[in-house]
């Protein structure tokens, strides 16, 4: 009936925080994409911390950088 969302805090490669507490109804596996500020994330790892509260966290990389080392 309902569908659960989680709570997803999303990291760049070097782990600095690119958004915090974004709610999504699904978590995307690894090698995914994410499409948000007007650009597409490529999933590189994904985090559960198992605690009180379930933390999720995806490590993600920029498109760009992928498609520029392919060209180069």
């Amino acid at each position: 009936m309902f569908k659960r969302k989680y709570s997803v805090s999303i990291l760049n490669e070097n782990w600095e925080m690119i958004k915090d507490s974004v709610k999504l109804t699904f978590i995307p596996r690894a090698n995914e994409l994410l499409y948000f500020n007007e650009s597409y994330y490529n999933v590189i790892n994904v985090i559960h911390c198992l605690s009180d509260k379930q933390g999720i966290f995806l490590i993600v990389k920029p498109m760009e950088k992928i498609l520029e080392k392919k060209v180069l």
